[in-house]
Formats: structure tokens, C-alpha cells, sequence
């Protein structure tokens, strides 16, 4: 019965690792494909990340994403059919992005913005921001 035990602690302690390098190793992505712009809202995203964080809504009209438009919680691993609320109506003929930020500070609220790009950082595949553009149809 004792060697059972052990055995049972030993995968139970080998899986919990396998998972968590599982987590640790997953890189993070938006999945546009069934994404709809309805309204204020966007739904049907998908998206993978390996620590919590945010999937914000940016404004692509000048560039360079400004402010958010909307963001969303997410959490470690993959997180389906997320539907992300908008400040305003959005306009499909709009180029907009989704883009994915680390909760840095650990208060799960979205802090990011001006006078904030410190915390809740965008998160980075490279140099460059995990997003996608949508819209402009």
C-alpha cells in the first residue's frame, strides 16, 4: 500500500511538472478566424498565453495603437470564444488591433496607458507586439 502511495505522489509531482513546462513553453497568439465585430462588441477570439493577462482592443487609425478601446481578463493556457467589449460601437470599416498584455503588477486590474506603460506591458514575440489587425472591410 505504501509503494502505491509513493508511485501515486511521484506521477501526481511529474505530471503537475510536465504541465507547468507545458504552460511555461505555450507561445502566445490571437486567433482571428471566427472573430465578428458586432456592435461594441468582438467575439469569437481565441487566444493562448503563458502567464495571465489582457486581450485589448487598440485603435489602428493613426498607427500606432493609442489607448484602449476595451480589454478583457485572460488567463494562463488557451482561452476560447472570448467575446471583448468595447467603450464605443465599433465600425468594421475601421482598422483596429487586438493585442495581448502581461498583467505585471499583480492587482488584475488593466493599467496600461499614458502615463502607465510600465505595467501591464504588451507582450512580445520578438520585438515586436503579439496583435492582429481586424476590421477595414
Amino acid at each position: 500500500m505504501r509503494k502505491l502511495i509513493i508511485a501515486s505522489a511521484t506521477i501526481a509531482a511529474l505530471t503537475g511538472t510536465a504541465l507547468a513546462q507545458d504552460q511555461k513553453s505555450m507561445v502566445p497568439e490571437i486567433n482571428i478566424g471566427s472573430a465578428k465585430i458586432e456592435g461594441n462588441m468582438i467575439t469569437g477570439v481565441a487566444v493562448k498565453m503563458d502567464r495571465p493577462g489582457y486581450l485589448v482592443i487598440h485603435n489602428d487609425g493613426a498607427g500606432a495603437p493609442p489607448s484602449s478601446l476595451g480589454h478583457i481578463a485572460v488567463s494562463e493556457g488557451l482561452n476560447s470564444n472570448i467575446t471583448i467589449t468595447a467603450d464605443a460601437p465599433l465600425d468594421p470599416a475601421t482598422n483596429i488591433s487586438l493585442m495581448l498584455h502581461y498583467e505585471t503588477n499583480d492587482n488584475t486590474t488593466y493599467d496600461f496607458g499614458p502615463g502607465a506603460t510600465d505595467v501591464d506591458t504588451p507582450v512580445l514575440a520578438g520585438e515586436s507586439a503579439v496583435s492582429v489587425s481586424m476590421g477595414g472591410m
